[in-house]
């Protein structure tokens, strides 16, 4: 079993920089999904696809 450490410190930032850092996070995350979208086009172009019956995809969830 692994231990999670947590951090009870905080730090103060004005609002303006965390307004900041949010919507920079945000749009990190949405490059990176992007990112994802257009590996999963090209290998779906390039025909590197997985082929799983609805039974077996079914029992594996």
């Amino acid at each position: 079993m692994s231990k999670v450490l947590t951090s009870k410190k905080t730090v103060n930032i004005p609002e303006d920089e965390y307004k900041l850092l949010k919507e920079l996070y945000k749009t990190v995350k949405r490059q990176q999904f992007l990112l994802r979208l257009e590996e999963s086009e090209k290998n779906l172009k390039a025909g590197k696809v997985k082929k799983v019956s609805i039974d077996k995809l079914i029992e594996n969830f």
